[in-house]
């Protein structure tokens, strides 16, 4: 086999694995299995513990397409209640997550499925609204694909989450500043 038939068919090899690795992403899209819980972070040489989605703060990025109907299964594994908010998200009331308003909220050892459709396209982000949880690390990104194809090209894309940091707990960074 000559040299250009080799590039070629390692070519289309790879062409056709990047296919189905797509595919397959497509494919599970609709449903999430999200597992709230504690980790330690070490992001200034001092470990902390933080909260954190399926292990990784930030939280994994979610897709969506729209039109399609999603379910998040969402289990807590914290000592305290938690809840979800899909920040931007146009959804019905009680799949917002905000306790006390909208649900009661997730309690530790249990499991609550939001279900809702995707009725918007863009980028956005999930965090919890209970207590200083956000602060300390729970929270994600959206990204949700419209139902037309985009008016122009692109060969790859990025999300970037910006969040602070401390040594602190989001609680202990709150009462300092309730002192001043």
């Amino acid at each position: 086999m000559s040299k250009l038939n080799g590039r070629k068919a390692a070519m289309a090899t790879f062409v056709a694995m990047a296919a189905s690795l797509a595919v397959v992403s497509i494919a599970n899209a609709a449903t999430y299995d999200l597992i709230i819980d504690e980790v330690t972070v070490d992001h200034s040489g001092t470990p902390k513990p933080a909260i954190a989605y399926n292990g990784q703060t930030p939280g994994p990025t979610l897709r969506f397409k729209e039109g399609e109907e999603v379910t998040i299964n969402v289990t807590n594994r914290l000592d305290e209640a938690t809840s979800i908010h899909w920040h931007g998200l146009i959804l019905p009331p009680d799949q917002d997550g905000v306790p006390g308003i909208s649900f009661p909220g997730i309690a530790a050892g249990e499991t609550f499925t939001y279900r809702f459709p995707i009725v918007q396209s863009g980028t956005y982000w999930f965090h919890s609204h209970s207590g200083m949880q956000e602060q300390d690390g729970a929270y994600g990104s959206i990204v949700i694909e419209p139902k037309e194809r985009e008016p122009f090209k692109f060969d790859r894309e990025y999300v970037v989450v910006l969040s602070d940091s401390h040594d602190d707990s989001g609680e202990r960074i709150l009462s300092n500043l309730k002192k001043m």
